[in-house]
């Protein structure tokens, strides 16, 4: 993480004494550190009100059931809506684990090399836009298609032909991003979800949301307007549950 004070580092732990979360910071600044709390709360979607949730949902009787089994679930988001799109691009028809994997490498191959603050391991920073569009790519293991929408996407940011901000215009933000060749639907809803702080967005494409809407043919997704968002963390978490009996 850049700061005033050159690079630095904060980490989130869970207290269970506290049955909260503790925030530590290295190297920021007393500005800086307000700005870290409220993108932190926003990850951990603490300002959300889960007796409100627990009302809308009883829009939808098996949501609702769904939701009843799985209490206090939040709408977990990234710290960068930046680094969420592209790791949605790289995210596409694969493994978690092995979208991490890719990630990485675009990290290796685009990325500045630095030391780490407090270990001093030699690390990657995430890369700019202009960093991926001058990158040479070929080495990330991903299809020649998906290489090619990173750096027209990059290219499209750097330029300044799409913009990306926190808490945008997601319906236009949306729109944008599948104007881009190689983002469809579920990448521009699972970007705008997870990093833009988008409540309603919804994957539909998806194939775990897809088997469970089958699953329930009864769920109106269109009544959970405009939080299918927390639909959609409560179906993968019901789906995940699911595959471990």
């Amino acid at each position: 993480m850049e700061t005033a004070n050159g690079l630095g580092w904060f980490r989130v732990d869970h207290s269970a004494k506290d049955n909260g979360l503790r925030l530590s910071l290295w190297n920021g600044t007393e500005v800086e550190l307000a700005s870290i709390i409220a993108r932190v709360r926003q990850m951990f979607d603490l300002d959300v009100s889960p007796a409100y949730l627990d009302v809308h949902m009883q829009r939808s009787r098996p949501l609702s059931v769904i939701w009843k089994r799985n209490p206090g679930i939040r709408l977990a988001r990234t710290w960068s809506g930046f680094e969420t799109v592209f790791a949605a691009v790289l995210g596409q028809v694969v493994s978690v684990n092995f979208g991490k994997i890719l990630i990485e490498e675009l990290m290796t191959l685009a990325g500045r090399r630095v030391v780490h603050p407090k270990t001093a391991e030699r690390i990657y920073l995430f890369p700019s836009a202009r960093e991926i569009a001058n990158s040479n790519l070929s080495g990330i293991r991903t299809s020649a298609k998906r290489r090619s929408t990173l750096s027209v996407l990059a290219a499209a940011i750097d330029q300044g032909t799409l913009v990306l901000e926190a808490n945008a215009d997601t319906v236009g933000l949306k729109r944008a991003l599948r104007n881009i060749g190689g983002i469809g639907v579920w990448t521009a809803e699972y970007a705008a979800l997870r990093g833009f702080g988008d409540d309603d967005a919804f994957p539909s494409t998806d194939y775990v949301l897809k088997q469970e809407l089958t699953r329930n043919k009864d769920l109106e997704i269109s009544a959970l307007r405009p939080l299918r968002g927390y639909a959609a963390v409560a179906l993968w978490r019901h789906y995940a549950l699911r595959r471990r009996l």
